[in-house]
């Protein structure tokens, strides 16, 4: 988990105030939910090399959030490590739980080869 002192930079850059955030997972990605102007948005902050973070041209997200510095990234390097901070609109809907069968199951998986199975502009997908 990314220090504090980490999400108060964050919030900083992105003009929200860090006691909204809520953390969502941490896999690849630490991401977090906060709430700036009554609207929810997605923080992600990746660790990467600092050698990384030197060669980005473009940062592909969902509607970006730029940051207070009109950049649309945020970097920190903290300790040793260097953390790469985006935020954008967070979609509406819920977020996926393969436990939940009306989420996840045979019946959404039958669905979902149907469509993908039928032909497309004389294409077929398979």
């Amino acid at each position: 988990m990314v220090s504090q002192e980490l999400l108060v930079k964050a919030a900083e850059s992105f003009g929200f105030k860090v006691e909204t955030l809520v953390f969502v997972s941490n896999s690849c990605n630490e991401v977090y939910r906060f709430y700036k102007n009554n609207q929810s948005y997605i923080l992600r902050l990746s660790e990467e090399p600092s050698a990384y973070v030197e060669k980005i041209k473009a940062v592909h997200t969902s509607l970006p959030i730029q940051a207070s510095d009109q950049q649309f990234i945020a970097v920190y390097k903290e300790q040793e490590q260097c953390f790469i901070a985006t935020a954008f609109h967070m979609a509406s809907g819920q977020f996926f739980d393969k436990n939940n069968l009306q989420l996840w199951g045979p019946s959404i998986f039958n669905k979902w080869i149907r469509l993908f199975s039928t032909p497309i502009c004389g294409l077929f997908v398979p």
